[in-house]
């Protein structure tokens, strides 16, 4: 699925999925769930997903999670 058709089938602006991406938006829990019925997956996957992410990217700059 691209980007613009994630938006729309979420009922974004067209440039909010890049926007999440590259970490630049933090998404509501109302966007989360509109994300997640578009990608017709678990809120909590994606959320979860995202922290994995998060905790890898951490720990390539040596930081360690709270």
């Amino acid at each position: 699925m691209t980007q613009e058709v994630l938006a729309e089938e979420a009922d974004m602006d067209r440039t909010y999925p890049s926007l999440l991406e590259r970490g630049m938006r933090n998404p509501t829990l109302f966007e989360i769930l509109k994300l997640s019925v578009a990608l017709e997956q678990r809120p909590g996957l994606l959320v979860d997903l995202t922290a994995s992410q998060l905790v890898r990217r951490w720990m390539r700059r040596g930081l360690r999670p709270t």
